[in-house]
């Protein structure tokens, strides 16, 4: 019995680190993301705030999980350029990631006066 409850303890304290590491997303800047969405071309595809075009999905304002996204970004799905470590590092990729999530949500009919007369 005690060999079970050590080796729950164990796998518990495993568990409890990997799950908060991953979903931490390491420190970021949104400027800097910004900054890196146009100037490496994601705009191109994905619109100026990732709202999303014929050409690539919507990624904002509530993109993949962190570890979904750089995955797209490394192994793409479809017509997706490749985007390797030496394009694109973790911390730029922490940074686009960072610009993703601060996009606001648009606003709904009812909170645009003029369209809710």
């Amino acid at each position: 019995m005690r060999y079970l409850t050590f080796q729950s303890l164990v796998v518990l304290a495993i568990l409890g680190s990997s799950t908060s590491a991953v979903a931490q997303a390491p420190a970021a800047n949104v400027a800097r993301g910004q900054q890196l969405f146009v100037s490496t071309g994601c705009y191109q595809c994905h619109g100026v705030q990732g709202q999303g075009s014929a050409a690539g999905p919507r990624l904002a304002p509530t993109p993949l999980p962190l570890d979904a996204f750089s995955r797209q970004l490394r192994q793409p799905r479809d017509k997706m350029p490749i985007y390797t470590e030496v394009v694109m590092p973790e911390r730029d990729l922490a940074d686009v990631y960072a610009y993703m999530t601060h996009i606001p949500k648009a606003k709904s009919v009812a909170e645009l006066p003029l369209l809710s007369r």
